[in-house]
């Protein structure tokens, strides 16, 4: 029997694992998020550009760290669609060749 298999008995990483990781460090962090907002209910008052309003203080902190993500997420589709487009430049320069 020199010709039969050995089971394998490691595990491997597989995406659906790196998902369910994934997942739970993304309800951890909602977890904190909500408990942030329910401590710091106490409602501020807030002026741009004329406008004026109040939110609660939790809130106005989670609006602003949301806003300033999207930001960085703008900022990086702009710089990967700009690589891409030379990328795809490049490719049909050297095509030519």
């Amino acid at each position: 029997m020199s010709g039969a298999a050995k089971p394998v008995s490691e595990v491997t990483f597989t995406r659906a694992a790196a998902l369910w990781s994934s997942v739970i460090v993304g309800l951890l962090i909602l977890t904190i998020l909500l408990i942030f907002i329910a401590q710091n209910t106490e409602s501020t008052s807030f002026a741009f550009l004329g406008w004026h309003w109040s939110l609660p203080l939790g809130v106005a902190i989670l609006l602003a760290a949301v806003c300033g993500g999207l930001v960085a997420v703008l900022a990086g589709a702009a710089r990967i669609f700009q690589l891409r487009r030379a990328a795809k430049k490049n490719l049909k320069a050297a095509r030519k060749n």
